[in-house]
């Protein structure tokens, strides 16, 4: 069921008789039709407002290493299920890697409870799917996912689906949700959607209409600008540092993807920060960057282009059974080393450069049939 398609009632037809008694004591009946339309449209907000009706607590899934836009997003949906008597938490289908994530979760008090497959019982009556671009998480059912809120399109059949095709984030699609409420948003759900928005497009690069632009007027009046200037200019530690150096030097580009291998990694969230980084090149829209870290061979892609899905990527380029999470914009890839791990010396150079050439050749071949 998506948003907003028109609910049509049955038009009806009035037929109204009107019985004229002439002179001559003839009776005639002069009939017309009148057709009456009464097709009315259900906005989003209150198809939304209708599904969460009734529920004690609504699960606010984002995906797995959540972006600040689809954190956002669940920061303003959270606050609208509060205006209508819901309550509602925040849960995540793994933990959230990036640097940027976890410090935005810790400014904003967003309270996240990472789940798992298996996870039985989060304690809500309903699920809202919110953000990402991937498959819509079922949750064994348990509870329910009612309503799926992105940025991105979405076939869903039995379930409320919200996207808006000329929103460059989710968190521009929840702030059309919010003012068409009548809620005005208090200073941290209006900093924290600003933030998301800006997060989302990019700065705006990857804006595709006006409605960025105008969900980012409405919040700029309650928003704190400052806080986000703080937010947008977070400090790199040197090991970081040195990453993001490799990540440009080792680059390698075919069309607008760039891919890149920057080795041993202390930390997976430097790789995350490289990718980001890449993206920023003239002429890249979708960037790889893939190193080693606790003996696994770990990529991140990121993707720009709304016709590029990051997790399709690495699910074509590394086997289904290894570890691949996340969403369209930012998805992470792990493949252990197993008994390679234990490799030293020349044979070590050896492998390295085997991982080097097989690694990249995997990703370009995945971009191109993507």
């Amino acid at each position: 069921m998506a948003v907003g398609l028109a609910v049509e009632n049955t038009a009806t037809v009035v037929i109204t008789a009107t019985v004229l008694l002439l002179s001559s004591g003839v009776v005639l009946y002069a009939a017309r039709s009148r057709r009456t339309d009464t097709t009315e449209e259900t906005s989003p907000v209150v198809s939304l407002q209708n599904t969460v009706a009734g529920q004690n607590r609504v699960a606010l899934v984002v995906p797995e290493g959540a972006s600040i836009d689809a954190l956002a997003a669940a920061v303003g949906l959270q606050a609208l299920c509060k205006e209508w008597g819901v309550a509602a938490r925040v849960l995540a289908e793994g933990e959230v890697t990036e640097e940027d994530g976890k410090a935005f979760c810790n400014i904003f008090d967003v309270d996240l409870t990472v789940i798992d497959d298996g996870t039985e019982g989060v304690d809500c009556d309903a699920a809202i799917a919110v953000g990402g671009g991937g498959a819509v998480p079922r949750l064994s059912n348990n509870p329910p996912v009612v309503a799926v809120i992105r940025h991105r399109p979405t076939a869903e059949e039995n379930i409320l689906t919200i996207t808006r095709a000329d929103d460059g984030s989710t968190s521009t699609t929840v702030t059309e949700l919010v003012r068409e409420s009548g809620l005005v948003p208090d200073q941290r759900v209006a900093t924290a959607l600003l933030y998301g928005i800006r997060a989302g497009t990019r700065e705006f690069r990857r804006a595709s209409g006006t409605n960025d632009y105008d969900a980012a007027g409405f919040l700029h009046t309650y928003a704190d600008l400052g806080r986000i200037e703080d937010l947008r200019s977070p400090g790199v530690s040197g090991d970081t540092f040195d990453v993001l150096g490799d990540a440009i030097a080792n680059r390698e580009r075919r069309a607008s993807l760039a891919v890149t291998n920057v080795g041993t990694v202390p930390s997976v969230s430097a790789l995350e920060e490289a990718s980001d980084s890449l993206l920023r090149l003239e002429g890249v829209s979708t960037a790889a960057v893939f190193g080693i870290h606790e003996e696994t061979i770990v990529v991140s892609c990121r993707a720009e282009d709304v016709r590029v899905n990051a997790v399709d990527i690495l699910d074509e380029a590394f086997d289904a059974s290894e570890t691949t999470g996340g969403n369209a914009d930012a998805a992470t890839a792990r493949v252990p080393l197993g008994i390679f791990a234990r490799v030293e010396g020349e044979h070590e150079r050896t492998l390295d450069s085997l991982i080097d050439a097989s690694t990249r050749k995997a990703l370009f071949s995945a971009f191109e049939q993507s």
